[in-house]
């Protein structure tokens, strides 16, 4: 049950993480059309990710946990 649960969690995460950066090419395609171009893709995406990984880091030891508990 913990286990379907993670992969449950995983996926959630998952999907989010795809709207987020969904959400940041489309409103760079917005302001491409506006002419404001002022840090690059690059950068912004970078920046999306770095959040993502400290939650992966610190939710790792948990999961850990829940998958040698099986």
């Amino acid at each position: 049950m913990r286990l379907i649960l993670l992969e449950v969690c995983a996926g959630i995460t998952a999907l989010l993480f795809l709207v987020m950066l969904a959400g940041i090419a489309r409103h760079r395609a917005q302001r491409r059309f506006e002419g404001a171009n002022n840090a690059t893709a690059m950068s912004e995406y970078l920046w999306a990710v770095v959040p993502w990984v400290m939650l992966t880091a610190c939710a790792l030891p948990a999961v850990r946990l829940i998958v040698a508990g099986q």
